[in-house]
């Protein structure tokens, strides 16, 4: 079986673009607004869980397709995840290498908005940055843009997908930091992004990518202390 997305899937995925960058954020600011709740972890953490929550009902055939062929080398899809942390890490070394050669005093802006966030709510942030964030991202980048483009055209999947996912981690900042910044953070994610893809080709599956965004979500999550986060 090749990971391929249906017919309704495609048309879908579009309207889980438009509510992912637009209608949940819109929506649930709304609700939390009118709840009196309104604070920016909240509507983080709402919009997360929603985005999971959408992923699956616009996805969940490509989801289960997925798992059925994780299924039959549950060991290889492991390998392929390792594999890929190895691609995610050696291509991390060098951009960031790049970045602080360019700016010494360099520091991911979503990193450290995230690491306030999760200082406030710990349990409900952890959850929604290992589990839902990758889910909701694996199924749109990854199952959605990666996996529709590569059936016609893999270099141009692996380029338009690094560079929504990494435009979609900074673009709420614009007009709050310097263009510098966001650029150097715009690249810091071109890494990830690819290992991701790599990921999600070499097993044709979601599951050995979204594992391995779990795990690199995991690993942040666990050295923000570290960092000040």
């Amino acid at each position: 079986m090749t990971l391929t997305l249906t017919k309704n899937e495609k048309i879908g995925g579009w309207l889980y673009l438009l509510l992912y960058l637009l209608g949940v954020p819109f929506a649930v600011g709304l609700a939390c607004g009118l709840l009196g709740v309104y604070t920016e972890t909240v509507l983080n953490l709402v919009c997360f869980y929603a985005n999971a929550a959408l992923a699956i009902l616009f996805f969940h055939k490509l989801l289960n397709k997925s798992l059925f062929i994780a299924e039959q080398d549950w060991m290889g899809t492991v390998k392929v995840a390792a594999s890929g942390f190895g691609v995610y890490y050696l291509m991390s070394v060098a951009v960031n290498t790049l970045i602080f050669q360019l700016d010494p005093d360099f520091a991911n802006v979503n990193d450290a908005n995230i690491g306030g966030m999760v200082a406030e709510s710990p349990t409900l942030m952890h959850l929604a940055l290992i589990v839902a964030a990758p889910l909701a991202e694996e199924c749109l980048f990854r199952g959605w843009i990666f996996t529709g483009l590569a059936e016609k055209n893999v270099p141009l999947a692996y380029i338009v997908t690094c560079g929504f996912f990494s435009a979609a981690h900074v673009v709420g900042y614009i007009g709050l930091y310097e263009p510098v910044t966001l650029v150097l953070c715009f690249l810091q994610y071109i890494g990830p992004s690819f290992a991701l893809c790599w990921t999600c080709r070499k097993n044709d599956s979601l599951m050995a990518p979204l594992l391995l965004h779990m795990t690199i979500n995991a690993i942040s999550c666990a050295l923000m202390p570290l960092m000040g986060g």
